[in-house]
């Protein structure tokens, strides 16, 4: 896996080859199936809005999302198991 500079590098490089996609999704999609591949297991992701909103209280994983949570995993293949990787607050 690279580096966060190399992602960014990557991330600047679609941009400029494919200006109409999203090259955070794009490159956010390629690495968790590349996740997912290794683990064999689903993989999906959860960004909170902390380093936006780093005073704000309700940032960190809580009830609140258990919805989106369920909304996410409902289709997966549940006999693979799952992998959450978290970019939130310490709680």
């Amino acid at each position: 896996m690279p580096n966060w500079n190399e992602v960014l590098v990557e991330i600047q490089r679609e941009q400029t080859n494919n200006p109409s996609i999203n090259p955070l999704d794009t490159v956010r999609r390629k690495y968790l199936s590349q996740i997912s591949l290794i683990t064999g297991r689903n993989t999906i992701a959860y960004y909170s809005g902390w380093l936006q909103k780093p005073t704000d209280s309700d940032t960190a994983v809580n009830d609140k999302d258990k919805s989106g949570f369920m909304l996410t995993i409902k289709k997966l293949d549940r006999s693979k198991g799952l992998d959450k990787v978290l970019h939130t607050p310490a709680s």
